[in-house]
């Protein structure tokens, strides 16, 4: 799957679903692809309530692929990482590996909440 923005690639990556949760299902259908809201509306169809993501970051130089693909330079180093959908009873549900993002364009944004102990 891609992302374009003016007609430009911005993103790679290829998600994975459990075939339990999804065999047999319109979400396991590649002609449904893309799902209008993404994975969470998907996997909500099938009753399946995604209540956290979790992420992992690297970066480094782009493969050929990716360069390719991105239409950047070998010197646009990128942004490779791993999305977790995790449904309220802890199962992982989804797993998009690699998200792979320019590097020079894309910001990554957290917010943390800390408590009030210490």
């Amino acid at each position: 799957m891609g992302s374009l923005v003016h007609g430009q690639p911005t993103q790679m990556s290829t998600s994975y679903v459990r075939w339990s949760d999804v065999g047999g299902t319109p979400v396991a259908d590649p002609v449904n692809e893309p799902w209008p809201g993404g994975t969470r509306a998907q996997l909500g169809t099938l009753g399946i309530r995604a209540v956290k993501v979790t992420e992992s970051f690297t970066a480094d130089m782009p493969s050929e692929d990716e360069r390719s693909t991105l239409h950047i330079g070998s010197g646009v180093p990128v942004l490779r990482y791993t999305r977790r959908h995790i449904a309220a009873d802890g199962r992982v549900v989804e797993v998009a590996h690699p998200i792979v993002r320019r590097g020079d364009t894309t910001i990554v944004d957290f917010e943390i909440e800390l408590g009030d102990e210490l």
